[in-house]
């Protein structure tokens, strides 16, 4: 069994903050980054894009209901 280190667990905090809704910026800055996101949006851009797009299949434009 793989062992779980702190930096697993900023991870996971990180991407549980991300794909609840928490903006980029305020994760970063709770992980005490000074570069306003870059970093967190490098690693975890990618989330955004998953959930965007998630999120984007809940979008109805029938105007009928």
């Amino acid at each position: 069994m793989k062992q779980i280190t702190h930096h697993d667990l900023r991870h996971l905090f990180a991407t549980i903050c991300i794909e609840s809704g928490v903006d980029i910026p305020t994760v970063s800055r709770w992980l005490g980054h000074k570069d306003g996101g870059a970093l967190c949006m490098k690693t975890y851009g990618h989330l955004r894009q998953d959930h965007s797009l998630a999120q984007a299949q809940r979008v109805s434009f029938d105007m009928s209901a």
